[in-house]
């Protein structure tokens, strides 16, 4: 009898916990689609609308803005879970100088896409966008990604970016992880990442200990400049300080942004943040 009073409590709580991941990893892969209601004639742009398909078939939706000033351009990725057009307003100012490319991740906005990786398979998307651009025959391209645009750019890895802007990203999968499951202390934390990784591995064949920006910032040799909000309340700045630590110094600028929530530094300091980024590009896009 004591045995079934022991067994069964923890045979609810252990169907709870695989409950309640695989609600969380199911939400995480199909999140809320949210549609931005902007393009960049709002901001008296003339464009394109480009498309593109990625190594393992995704068709994908982008904006292309000319500049005939320029032999420059560049790529403008967004975070999760918005469009392209979400960040029309922190990137706009690029126009000025340079070709832009804002395009959807897969999934998102007005691109194809079954699920959302975060990240992960969106660095192919990454990658046939720079296909795309050399395809255009433009050779000096730059890339300003926002948190999982910033992810991704960092693990595709292209020896075809000059240079490259990450804005409020994370540093590896188990740090990305733990955010999912905000309402439990450390250690309670561990059977709901655990079993994340495992979906992760048996429904998208991705292992949530080989995702990591980190090891990919180790491997990139062009110019970096890593943003984030000192309070950023959904990643924590202590993901760029690591990028920043294992980053190729020489090469890497860092830019904490005080008093700045997650993504919020365009917003706080528009006026700073459109010289650092100008500065940046000027001086790595020649």
């Amino acid at each position: 009898m004591l045995h079934a009073k022991i067994l069964v409590p923890l045979i609810i709580v252990f169907g709870l916990i695989i409950l309640l991941s695989l609600i969380q990893f199911i939400i995480s892969i199909f999140p809320p689609k949210f549609k931005t209601k902007v393009d960049p004639s709002t901001y008296r742009l003339n464009y394109e609308n480009v498309s593109f398909t990625t190594s393992d078939g995704v068709k994908l939706k982008g904006w292309f803005i000319p500049n005939k000033e320029s032999d420059a351009v560049i790529i403008v990725g967004h975070g999760y879970p918005f469009d392209k057009a979400n960040i029309l307003q922190a990137t706009h100012f690029l126009a000025e100088k340079y070709n832009l490319l804002l395009f959807d991740f897969r999934y998102f906005g007005e691109s194809e896409g079954r699920h959302t990786t975060g990240g992960v398979k969106e660095s192919r998307d990454v990658l046939a966008t720079i296909e795309f651009l050399k395809e255009k025959k433009f050779t000096k391209i730059g890339a300003i990604g926002f948190s999982m645009g910033g992810a991704a750019i960092l693990m595709s890895e292209s020896k075809d970016l000059k240079a490259v802007i990450i804005d409020s990203t994370y540093a590896t999968g188990d740090l990305i992880l733990e955010r999912l499951y905000p309402f439990f202390p450390s250690v309670l934390k561990l059977p709901f990442v655990g079993l994340t990784k495992f979906y992760s591995l048996i429904f998208l064949k991705i292992n949530a200990n080989e995702v990591s920006p980190l090891n990919s910032i180790q491997k990139i040799d062009s110019p970096i400049l890593l943003i984030h909000g000192e309070k950023d309340s959904q990643i924590p700045v202590k993901n760029t300080h690591l990028l920043f630590e294992n980053s190729n110094k020489d090469k890497t600028e860092l830019w904490i942004v005080p008093d700045a929530d997650h993504g919020m530094a365009f917003a706080l300091y528009p006026e700073e943040y459109q010289d650092r980024v100008i500065r940046f590009f000027e001086k790595y896009l020649r």
